[in-house]
């Protein structure tokens, strides 16, 4: 009798403590591993939702500088929207739409050729540069004819090189105009070749600031310029006086290399450019 009583009080004693110890210890485990298992809930909507289809709706109807109006608005209001990307290159798309075509827009100046001007010296006057008036006039060659009529904008554009985006940010004036994905870095300023500082943390890049200082055009091998026929079908190349920072969209051309590899963008990118660029406009590289 002694034996069963001492055996139920043993079942009875360890049988509470695994219950405890599963209560307090193993339960919660369970649930939390139950609660990692589930997906995570959806994100609440994004406010800005609404306001950035009616921009998008404003360029579908081919209100060209309402639309353009409307986006900036948006990227200005709305800097933390999960549309902002989306915005920016929407954006971008509206503004080199209307600088490199024949859309009228409030900032085109018009000029009527005269008897001994050159495509170079309009552009100096119109503070652009000779192959944005070719692209925004459609002209197939520098070729000006007295009385031609004409049209461009005066441009003032920098550039922001951002290894922490994988972006090349054009600004006009100071202003977002329109981003460009890089899509290769060159061995110096790839991500594995950040450094790292005590305790493995990546140290940032210091911000180097530097300038265009030659924009280059190859055709068949060979280097042309905005004068040169076939030249609106080469490919290009943006120099920049920061080690390594040449923007290109071909690795090679006519036997030569951007020195380091330079940045590839897409050719579209360089073309688009090649016609806003000018010697001298800022650059900023950033991390």
């Amino acid at each position: 009798m002694k034996a069963l009583i001492i055996i139920f009080l043993t079942v009875v004693i360890f049988g509470g403590a695994a219950l405890v110890g599963y209560k307090v210890f193993l339960q919660p485990q369970i649930a939390l591993k139950k609660e990692q298992a589930q997906p995570p809930p959806p994100p609440p909507p994004d406010p800005t939702l609404p306001e950035f289809n009616k921009c998008v709706a404003i360029r579908k109807g081919g209100k060209v500088i309402e639309a353009r109006d409307a986006f900036y608005g948006f990227i200005e209001r709305y800097p933390e929207s999960t549309k902002i990307e989306d915005a920016k290159n929407l954006l971008g798309e509206i503004n080199t739409d209307i600088l490199l075509s024949t859309i009228a827009a409030p900032e085109k100046e018009s000029y009527t050729v005269q008897k001994g001007d050159v495509i170079s010296r309009v552009a100096n006057r119109m503070k652009t540069t000779p192959e944005l008036i070719m692209r925004a006039n459609n002209l197939p060659r520098s070729m000006l004819y007295i009385n031609q009529k004409i049209s461009a904008t005066q441009v003032d554009f920098s550039l922001v090189i951002s290894r922490k985006r994988d972006k090349v940010t054009v600004l006009n004036k100071g202003k977002f105009f329109k981003q460009y994905a890089v899509l290769e870095w060159p061995p110096l300023y790839a991500k594995t070749a950040r450094k790292e500082g005590p305790g493995g943390k990546v140290l940032p890049m210091e911000k180097k600031m530097g300038k265009v200082t030659d924009k280059i055009s190859w055709l068949n091998g060979q280097r042309v310029t905005f004068n040169d026929k076939g030249y609106l079908s080469s490919t290009h190349w943006i120099q920049i006086n920061i080690k390594e920072c040449t923007l290109h969209s071909v690795a090679e051309e006519g036997g030569q290399k951007p020195t380091g590899g330079g940045i590839r963008l897409t050719p579209d990118a360089l073309d688009e450019l090649d016609a806003m660029l000018s010697k001298g406009d800022a650059v900023t590289l950033e991390q």
